[in-house]
């Protein structure tokens, strides 16, 4: 049963950068008056692994191997929520626009959650696991991040509505991804894929969602967690 505990985001967003927890990944603002930090969950297996010495198991068992995309520009994530319309950036993150495609054109976002939600920073969801502990790539394999610091995209700083890849650190993009709520000054370590272009309303009611204590120890754990019936792909 969930016991939902209100915190007050100030105080939420301080306890996600002072609680430790297994396999955090860390987000953290820039240097600031308050020196405030926010942290993503992503702990995939893959990274576990090679941490051991281990090899992952080759592919994703829902894309087929060689599979390539329709090439759309525009994707359409409806949720219990409603539909949020993006479109996608292939020049800026080939790969990761890709992944996504991929991903969502053999069913692998189908049912899955919005598993994090903080309020006025972001959304998270794309894990089958549905709390942060798993996901794949569309060929099994974490991918390299595709991050030009010095671009006018990562430049103009993570902003509302903008779509990026969660990750365990450097180079370990999975499924997981995230929509920012609000403008949000976070260092250029997540890989940008993507804007909303329509939906930002769903995005807010995503957000607006009743939480109770996540595993970063703030009120981040959706009570129902937000649902991802089906990403489609468009031209």
């Amino acid at each position: 049963m969930y016991v939902e505990v209100p915190i007050p985001l100030e105080m939420a967003m301080d306890l996600a950068a002072t609680i430790p927890y297994p396999r955090l990944v860390p987000i953290r603002r820039f240097p600031s008056c308050d020196s405030r930090s926010v942290r993503l969950l992503l702990f995939p297996c893959v990274a576990l692994l090679w941490l051991a010495g281990c090899s992952p198991s080759p592919g994703n068992p829902k894309v087929p191997a060689g599979a390539k995309s329709s090439g759309g520009m525009h994707g359409t994530i409806d949720t219990d929520k409603g539909a949020i319309e993006i479109e996608f950036f292939p020049a800026a993150a080939p790969k990761a626009v890709e992944n996504f495609r991929l991903l969502a054109e053999h069913g692998y976002y189908d049912g899955l959650t919005f598993h994090r939600i903080v309020k006025g920073f972001m959304i998270q969801g794309g894990d089958p696991s549905g709390d942060g502990s798993g996901g794949q790539s569309a060929w099994g394999e974490p991918f390299a991040d595709e991050i030009d610091p010095e671009s006018a995209l990562y430049r103009g700083g993570y902003r509302r509505g903008l779509v990026a890849m969660a990750n365990a650190g450097p180079n370990t993009n999975g499924s997981q991804f995230f929509i920012l709520h609000q403008d949000y000054p976070l260092p250029p370590n997540y890989v940008i894929f993507a804007r909303v272009t329509a939906g930002l309303d769903v995005v807010d009611a995503i957000a607006n969602t009743p939480t109770t204590l996540g595993a970063d120890g703030a009120a981040s754990r959706p009570v129902s967690p937000p649902v991802i019936r089906k990403v489609t792909i468009r031209p």
